[in-house]
């Protein structure tokens, strides 16, 4: 099976209403299955939104049944199938000139056509919100996934630190934002 038929089975788990719309929306509407991860960093390559997506949903069931954290099952899926969402339609393939043992040759590489400029946590939050209705937690997980690395993780804003405080706050968003850390700097790592 291969990781694309692997992600519908995983998220047709899912009892939430408008889950069927959201995987025929993914399927029909996007490359969320044959996307990149990232441009050069984890994922890379061909279909590796979806593989780094699954790797995310096992890390993070994982580090839940392991420590015995006790987070909703459904809510943890959720979070970490679809908290790359925003990265479909996002990504196009390029031509660029590199030099290769001392000589210029054109390549395919991966760049970027934003459509709608939102954020990265606040876009997957608000393409979900068209399908499926999510929790505070859920929709807070999604949101600060990148943890650290969210520009929005290191500004006072009026109303405090608002990452800070949801990480304090909400065990799925510590749960998330490490699952997605572990799966693209350590498993991917080894591929």
């Amino acid at each position: 099976m291969g990781a694309a038929e692997d992600f519908i089975k995983e998220s047709k788990k899912i009892k939430r209403k408008g889950i069927s719309d959201l995987n025929a929306y993914l399927k029909e509407e996007t490359d969320f299955f044959t996307a990149p991860a990232s441009t050069k960093y984890h994922g890379a390559f061909e279909k590796g939104l979806v593989i780094h997506s699954l790797e995310v949903y096992d890390a993070a069931h994982q580090m839940n049944d392991g420590w015995s954290l006790g987070l909703d099952k459904e809510s943890v899926s959720i979070c970490s199938l679809f908290h790359d969402i925003c990265k479909a339609n996002y990504y196009v393939k390029e031509k660029r000139n590199k030099k290769i043992n001392g000589t210029w040759h054109e390549v395919d590489v991966w760049g970027v056509k934003e459509k709608l400029p939102m954020g990265h946590g606040e876009k997957s939050v608000y393409l979900l919100q068209k399908f499926i209705t999510l929790t505070d937690e859920e929709a807070l997980a999604i949101r600060w996934h990148l943890g650290g690395f969210d520009p929005g993780f290191h500004f006072f804003w009026p109303s405090g630190e608002p990452a800070k405080q949801a990480f304090i706050q909400n065990k799925l968003v510590a749960l998330i934002a490490c699952a997605d850390l572990f799966a693209a700097y350590l498993l991917e790592e080894e591929k």
